[in-house]
């Protein structure tokens, strides 16, 4: 069985490459997915957040964000473990297709692992810059 150091670094070089399809490989049939938490009028803007449970739940959000944004540089920065526990933290910087504006930022992926598969996943970062993108002005 995979460890989840082997795990996690599967998952973010699948990510990063932009090869969601590998990625979604190290997902759990059933997982709990946490991208932000949606607040009206604030961060909605991102069609993409929400909680999810499933693998192709998850494909579909992943789907909306390649839709809207081209992916431009995405990199592991640092990767932390304990037990069933990972921690990433990643740089990004990629374009809104629709305003032509980019956006650069850090965020984290915590991870927990279990026999072999993240069953759940949570991303954490200021959207201020992935929404002022998105509105094509200041946020």
């Amino acid at each position: 069985m995979s460890t989840t150091r082997e795990i996690a670094t599967g998952w973010f070089a699948a990510l990063t490459s932009g090869d969601f399809e590998r990625a979604l490989n190290y997902l759990a049939d059933d997982v709990e997915w946490i991208n932000y938490t949606p607040v009206p009028d604030w961060n909605d803007a991102m069609p993409w957040i929400g909680t999810l449970r499933g693998k192709a739940a998850v494909k579909d959000s992943l789907g909306v964000f390649a839709g809207l944004v081209e992916l431009g540089k995405e990199e592991l920065i640092e990767l932390v473990v304990d037990g069933e526990q990972a921690m990433g933290v990643l740089y990004e910087r990629s374009t809104v297709r629709k305003t032509g504006m980019a956006f650069e930022i850090e965020f984290i992926q915590w991870l927990t692992v279990r026999d072999g598969k993240i069953v759940r996943w949570k991303s954490f970062t200021d959207p201020s810059q992935i929404l002022r993108a998105i509105k094509g002005a200041a946020v």
